[in-house]
């Protein structure tokens, strides 16, 4: 067999098990590690977004879903420290 064809062959099968590792990881989750994934919840009130700075308005946006909830800090103009 010359190189051309070796090499081919080794592609091939590196694409294989790249596609397999995928499949399985995919298909499994977290079973493969045991390791549970759960959801990053960055708020679900506006009294979770507090960061103790008065001059800013913490509300806390998409509260009703964990995954997309958002905490953002309005800088409120007319306030003084």
């Amino acid at each position: 067999m010359n190189y051309k064809v070796k090499s081919a062959i080794t592609v091939s099968v590196l694409i294989a098990f790249m596609l397999s590792v995928g499949i399985m990881i995919n298909n499994f989750e977290s079973e493969i590690t045991g390791a549970a994934i759960a959801p990053v919840c960055e708020c679900s009130e506006d009294a979770d977004c507090d960061d103790d700075d008065r001059c800013t308005e913490d509300i806390c946006l998409y509260p009703e879903s964990c995954e997309a909830s958002l905490c953002v800090h309005d800088k409120i103009e007319s306030c003084t420290q």
